[in-house]
């Protein structure tokens, strides 16, 4: 790009920046800020969660119901072919963590609201989907934008040191015990009918909308990225640029040049956080088995769509009550033993859930199972991401989170191959089971004795 209207850009941008700087924040504002972060962490858990809850319904109606390329399949042959067929649409998770990395340039707030925008555009889509190709193009809509994770550089950078993790992990809990409204549509619109699966998606969409209408009218960018960005943009263009090459010449990391390929070489070239990336790769191949399948399961297993219901009920609630416990676990004991003891919780979870769904127990005492396998796990991987932020400079945070969002493809591709081959010869709960249980155990081993501890770290003096 011409180094002039760089400038240009940049000029606008700091002018921008140092007004928000010099007008500073309103009375109360870290109390709306904690509000709507609350309000889009329940979207998110909504968005993540709403397809795999409903994954019977559309499965049967596209593949077993009615002919999908002139052929009719059984379920678990449905859903081997609805998994393989959804790889397409993760592929726009190469692309996400790019995307992510603009947060480093732009700023904190024009991502807030482009990620809400999208997770809301993709359930109006699938709320009016009317075939399989159009349901597959808003689940890519919303695969690309959902778990976006700015709503976490929000709180890391803008809650006090000491509370961090307690915030995070409220405001975490909250959001997944908004979870909560998927049962309540399912027992709402749905009842013991599976056939009216879309119509659970408006609700969620409207909330969507209305969350990019607040965070644009009351959010501001952090204080760190403000701080950070008009600290760099006020130096001189060329003073910059003559650092940037040297550094290129020293091939030394580059601080000043945010980037998702910065992020990734920011990574492999300390130690620590090299360790953190290969265990958390090695615990994401774990993810399709821990979070896809379970209703297939209790479906499978021959639970009916009510029972299911009342499982999922349960769900958001364990999740919720661990996960706002786990922030009180993390400022007390640490990160490391935050993630270790919830991995053993997840890896024992799971077995009590399949155990359950076989053995015909109680759909409430099931859906608590579930609720603790899922919740230790994505509690362990949120304390992985936290510890990733805690451990990097600011002006490269948000591309190192996109670098490490890139990096953990690999083990979800993994860990996906795994499943859709696997159920296509075995039951889904023992493959799930069984890849959930190895890929855990290893990555927590790995990350315990590898690993350094975070806790208490003060994100503005991370060199």
């Amino acid at each position: 790009m011409n180094p002039e209207k760089v400038k240009q850009k940049e000029a606008k941008q700091l002018s921008r920046l140092n007004k928000a700087k010099a007008k500073g924040t309103y009375s109360g504002y870290f109390f709306v800020l904690l509000c709507l972060i609350a309000i889009v962490n329940i979207l998110d858990e909504v968005t993540s969660n709403l397809t795999v809850t409903v994954q019977s319904s559309f499965v049967t109606e596209f593949f077993v119901n009615n002919p999908f390329l002139g052929k009719y399949y059984t379920f678990q042959e449905g859903l081997a072919l609805h998994s393989t067929i959804g790889v397409v649409t993760y592929v726009f998770g190469i692309i996400t963590p790019f995307y992510k990395a603009l947060a480093d340039k732009w700023g904190r707030k024009p991502l807030f609201v482009l990620s809400t925008l999208g997770m809301a555009a993709g359930l109006l889509i699938i709320h009016f989907s009317t075939s399989y190709i159009m349901f597959l193009a808003g689940f890519a809509v919303i695969s690309f934008f959902m778990g976006h994770d700015i709503q976490i550089i929000y709180i890391l950078e803008e809650a006090p040191d000491r509370h961090r993790a307690k915030i995070y992990s409220f405001l975490k809990s909250f959001g997944i015990l908004g979870v909560i409204l998927i049962p309540t549509l399912r027992d709402l619109l749905m009842g013991d009918d599976a056939t009216r699966w879309r119509e659970i998606f408006l609700v969620p969409a409207v909330i969507g909308f209305t969350a990019v209408l607040l965070v644009i009218l009351f959010a501001k960018d952090t204080k760190v990225f403000i701080n950070e960005r008009t600290t760099y943009l006020s130096r001189p263009f060329e003073e910059r640029q003559a650092e940037k090459e040297l550094k290129k010449k020293q091939k030394e990391a580059q601080r000043n040049q945010s980037g998702v390929f910065n992020g990734v070489k920011y990574i492999f070239a300390n130690k620590d956080t090299k360790s953190l990336i290969i265990s958390h790769i090695i615990f994401d191949s774990a993810m399709p088995a821990i979070a896809l399948y379970f209703e297939s399961a209790m479906h499978k297993v021959g639970m009916s769509t009510s029972d299911i219901t009342k499982a999922l009920f349960m769900v958001p609630v364990i999740y919720a009550a661990i996960t706002f416990l786990s922030g009180f676990i993390a400022d007390k004991f640490g990160r490391k033993a935050t993630v270790t003891g919830f991995s053993v919780t997840c890896i024992v979870g799971y077995s009590l859930f399949v155990a359950g769904i076989l053995l015909g127990w109680n759909p409430y005492l099931i859906g608590s199972f579930a609720g603790l396998y899922q919740g230790s796990y994505w509690i362990g991987r949120d304390y992985m991401n936290v510890m990733m932020t805690e451990k990097v400079p600011t002006d490269i945070r948000a591309s190192v989170v996109g670098a490490e969002g890139l990096l953990v493809i690999i083990g979800l591709a993994v860990g996906y191959l795994c499943a859709v081959v696997g159920m296509i010869k075995f039951p889904i709960w023992w493959v799930c089971l069984t890849i959930s249980v190895v890929a855990v155990g290893i990555a927590v081993i790995m990350f315990t004795a590898k690993v350094k501890e975070t806790k208490g770290v003060n994100l503005d003096t991370i060199d």
